[in-house]
């Protein structure tokens, strides 16, 4: 199992688009239903794969509140 951090960056239709934190040129698109619930553009997330590299579990990690960062609870688990 891997574990990788990824910012919420824009919604583009169904999708989410997730930039890798500290390689942002790096992106992951998932369905947006994995992450609206809870996670808002900005947000640092934490994110579980599994061994064949479908999304186990999602966690917020930092949340961007007013431009500046705040540690939050909260996790998804899909």
């Amino acid at each position: 199992m891997s574990k990788n951090q990824y910012t919420l960056g824009r919604y583009e239709g169904e999708y989410a688009i997730l930039m890798e934190y500290g390689h942002e040129d790096n992106e992951l698109s998932i369905l947006k239903e994995r992450v609206i619930a809870f996670a808002n553009l900005g947000d640092r997330l934490s994110i579980q794969f599994d061994n064949i590299g479908n999304l186990k579990q999602v966690q917020v990690i930092k949340a961007k509140e007013d431009g500046k960062d705040t540690m939050v609870i909260e996790k998804e688990k899909v």
